[in-house]
């Protein structure tokens, strides 16, 4: 009984499981004075004991049972619990003691410094289906798990890393905010996007919403405008009036120069003055924003809302100099700055180079729509403008051409309509405001005498080689000509100089210097470029710190399938998406904003389609309003090697899946439940004041018991009697009539039986307190109008005839099966299992509660269905076998 601290700490007995049986086992060898490691895999012990109403026959409470050896347990000197843990191996060490691998589940809540105050439950955003109350009620995805938990400490359920959240590459938890706008908490939406950036109204018009195209509701009638709604966030904060409301911590003394101030930028910016660093940014430009000032037309990203953004860096002490070129940034480091980053992006326009290309009135694309932001456009009035180029910007060019005065505009791709890389809303858009699409075609040159008046065209016959890439193809035979009066060249952008840095730190070969956004990675996304300043940042904040770079940086759990997440519910209602409504007209003349607001109404019913596909939502909420500062969202799972003498099985049997039974429509009508729901319907801690039926919350009259639900049955593969369900049910019959007294209970059976102390007695009483005990199968369960049920039945006590009757409320009686994890604890295989899959006790009458394996032992219904006294007197059995196991390693050691 020696042990050493931490990973690979030595015990006597390994207990498997703590249900009653497993409490049973580590209290009494714990009193023996032997050290006991408790692995339970959910987040309190106790079982399912815990969870029930009252015990048979005597009607004693189950919680107060219960509750004192949960308590016990868990305070006991010799006994070590590990809740949320899993076992992941077991192995002989050849020697009578073995090695076990035990999973510790993250809880993300450091129990050491939670109270259980349940502020964080308050607080949460996210509701599902609550699995202690049978799924009748909704909790939390903070949660205490019931209200005598033990240990009573909270935990976050996280099934993983949200799709739209995943798919972000600005680092923004778009999950958590769609999830905050649906409770109605706006400001708490705004400022978790500030948690990535200031750019949170920009990002609300111009992000092109990679989150959206791996929305799990997109496989159902659509995704939800995950863009839009961050964008009703932000103008509902700005309409306010109101400032970021962060503030940056202590001032540390560092001095951080930014070079260039778009969203790379600003977003490193941000991030550097929150962490109480004096921060500068440089821009050459005449107005700070870069791409989102200067270069996204108004129609969809309007000037003041790029400004309001820009402001929530300022208002927090971020000081930005304009018209402010840097050309070498060692400069800046003699002046004191103590880091510089550049965030320069990619401010100039890829040239064609073709003929004529200097003539007058082609204009490179980004200085195009530079002008126009700056009220400097060139007069396009009843000129026939072409634009070169098929993506994004093209699509801009274009469309603010028309804007400008434009009588024709004409756009000129390489690429096939199906091809361009434009995105298809924008193409829409712009074929629908009248831009004329010439498509698979390459420019030969532009010709004009003065100016440019026509583009001479060749047929493109292919944009990308055999391996996907760029290697266009001409038909130089097949030729056109398209007269104009202007032509803007949008082919591509580039960078003034490409920056060589360490890809994971960012870091230049000068340790004070690094570099963020497209002036790293080429054009990109503005969520990309975001993403590129945030990790900057935190490398930057780390190199000032004097603390090393090798610190992984946003590290998400796995993404959640969308195949696991539609599988949580057999159906899903529809909920019809939200139609874009752009404001599209025929040659528009000016740039007013196109694309209208979300009202309050449209934006909470849109955010309520969410299907929270990791649960959390990672809205920050907990974490916010927690006075001990417990939450803790960056735990991940450990894996602990311990050492024990001995092993006891003690991890019961599970329940059978009700809607196995498809005839019995469980899952399908709502007021057909199990006899587990029942319990929690008549427990001292039930979901309602009093038993109410599900579909209506309407007290039922009229109550139908269907016995051996998935027991005695082959045609589910479960033929063995469960041995306790006919006295559970007699047991609820009893509590129901005395919670209901006008209600009519009726118990459809196969037979009843009733093998123990008291057990026969209390069946009787149950009779003589009114409840009706019909012999025979149910074929069927059928839903009436109003949610009343229909049970088609055989009545064999009035000559076997097949009968029907009307119920408010069916209860089914599932049975049990054996707990198939056992399987999984011994690698080898060398745990037998008996022919029915519980685990095989080969000498039961003489030796109970041994296994196959010297030195394992099982306890409790793991070996077989048992009742709760039952599976104590077993328990006693394998602690029994587990001490002289034990004793007699002492004597041959």
């Amino acid at each position: 009984m020696s042990g050493t601290n931490g990973n690979g700490r030595d015990y006597d007995v390994l207990v498997v499981g703590s249900g009653i049986s497993g409490m049973e086992s580590a209290l009494k060898l714990g009193d023996m004075g032997y050290r006991v490691l408790v692995v339970e895999k959910e987040p309190s012990v106790g079982g399912k004991m815990i969870l029930l109403s009252k015990v048979f026959p005597t009607l004693d409470c189950a919680s107060c049972i219960s509750t004192p050896k949960m308590g016990a347990t868990t305070h006991h000197p010799n006994v070590t619990v590990l809740t949320d843990a899993e076992i992941g191996g077991i192995v002989s060490d050849g020697d009578g003691r073995f090695t076990a691998r035990v999973r510790q589940k993250p809880r993300f809540v450091d129990t050491s410094l939670c109270t259980g105050c349940r502020l964080c439950e308050t607080a949460c955003t996210v509701s599902v289906p609550d699995q202690y109350n049978g799924g009748l009620v909704a909790r939390r995805a903070a949660y205490i798990p019931f209200p005598q938990a033990v240990p009573q400490k909270a935990l976050v359920e996280r099934a993983g890393t949200s799709p739209c959240t995943f798919a972000c590459p600005a680092g923004i938890k778009a999950h958590g905010y769609v999830s905050l706008v649906r409770s109605g908490e706006y400001e708490q939406a705004f400022r978790l996007v500030l948690e990535a950036t200031p750019f949170v109204g920009s990002l609300g018009r111009a992000c092109y919403a990679p989150c959206e195209g791996e929305c799990t509701r997109g496989e159902l009638e659509g995704t939800l405008p995950i863009r839009r709604i961050k964008r009703f966030a932000a103008d509902t904060h700005y309409a306010a009036g109101r400032g970021p409301g962060v503030v940056p911590v202590a001032e540390t003394g560092k001095r951080v120069a930014v070079v260039g101030s778009g969203p790379a930028g600003i977003t490193a910016a941000w991030q550097l003055r929150l962490q109480g660093h004096a921060v500068k940014v440089f821009e050459a430009a005449p107005e700070p924003g870069g791409a989102l000032r200067l270069g996204i037309p108004s129609y969809r990203l309007p000037t003041e809302v790029v400004e309001r953004d820009i402001g929530n860096a300022t208002a927090i002490g971020v000081e930005i100099e304009t018209n402010a070129t840097v050309d070498d940034p060692a400069t800046l480091h003699d002046e004191g700055f103590d880091a510089v980053l550049l965030a320069t992006g990619t401010p100039f326009s890829a040239r064609l180079g073709v003929d004529g290309e200097e003539l007058a009135g082609i204009h490179p694309a980004l200085d195009f729509l530079r002008a126009v932001k700056l009220g400097e456009a060139p007069d396009l009035s009843g000129k026939t403008v072409a634009v070169v180029g098929g993506g994004n910007v093209a699509i801009d060019a274009a469309r603010s051409a028309f804007r400008l005065g434009a009588a024709a505009v004409h756009q000129i791709s390489l690429e096939s309509r199906d091809e361009l890389p434009a995105h298809e809303f924008e193409v829409e858009e712009a074929l629908a405001e009248g831009v004329v699409l010439h498509d698979s075609w390459g420019i030969r040159g532009f010709r004009g005498e003065g100016g440019v008046s026509a583009v001479e065209l060749k047929r493109c016959t292919a944009v990308f080689d055999a391996e996907g890439r760029f290697s266009p193809r001409y038909d130089e035979s097949e030729t056109d000509e398209l007269a104009c009066d202007a032509v803007v060249v949008a082919i591509g952008m580039r960078r003034e100089r490409a920056v060589d840095v360490d890809p994971a730190t960012l870091q230049t070969a000068e340790p004070w210097l690094f570099a963020a956004g497209d002036v790293v990675d080429g054009p990109t996304l503005i969520t990309t470029a975001v993403g590129s300043g945030r990790r900057a940042a935190f490398m930057v904040d780390r190199f000032l710190r004097g603390e090393a770079l090798d610190e992984p940086f946003d590290v998400h759990l796995p993404v959640v399938e969308h195949a696991d997440v539609l599988r949580r519910q057999k159906t899903h209602s529809y909920r019809a998406p939200l139609v874009s409504a752009a404001s599209l007209a025929s040659a528009p003349t000016d740039f007013a904003e196109l694309e209208p607001a979300l009202t309050e109404e449209e934006a909470r019913a849109a955010a309520g389609r969410c299907l929270d596909c990791g649960v959390c939502s990672e809205c920050h909420e907990c974490i916010s309003i927690c006075p001990a500062d417990a939450i803790d969202l960056d735990m991940r799972e450990q894996e602990l090697e311990v050492g024990v003498g001995s092993v006891v099985v003690s991890t019961g049997y599970t329940l059978f899946p009700a809607d196995a039974k498809p005839q019995y429509g469980y899952g399908v009508f709502q007021n057909v439940i199990t006899g587990v729901q029942m319990e929690r319907l008549l427990a001292p801690t039930r979901p309602y004041n009093t038993v109410l039926r599900p579909s209506d919350g309407r007290v039922p009259e009229r109550i139908a018991y269907v016995m051996c639900t998935g027991s005695r049955d082959e045609t589910v593969g479960n033929p063995l009697c469960s041995k306790f369900c006919c006295m559970y049910s007699i047991k609820q019959n009893q509590l129901i009539m005395g919670a209901l007294p006008l209600a009519d209970v009726t118990v459809h059976y196969i037979d009843i039986r009733t093998p123990g102390k008291g057990y026969d007695e209390f069946f009787e009483q149950a009779k003589a307190m009114g409840a009706v005990f019909v012999k025979g199968r149910v074929a069927s369960i059928a839903e009436a109008e109003g949610g009343n049920l229909i049970l088609r039945y055989e009545d064999v006590e009035n000559g076997g005839t097949i009968a029907e009757a009307e119920y408010d409320l069916v209860v089914l009686a599932v049975g049990v099966r054996p707990n198939l994890e056992v399987k999984t604890f011994f690698p080898d295989g060398s745990l037998a299992l008996d022919d029915f899959e519980y685990v095989d006790e080969p000498d039961e009458d003489l030796n109970p509660g041994r296994t196959s394996i010297p030195g394992v032992f099982v306890a409790g219904a793991a070996s077989g269905a048992k009742d709760i006294p039952e599976s104590i007197l077993h328990a006693g059995a394998a602690v029994a076998q587990a001490a002289a196991h034990l004793e007699r390693a002492k004597v041959t050691a």
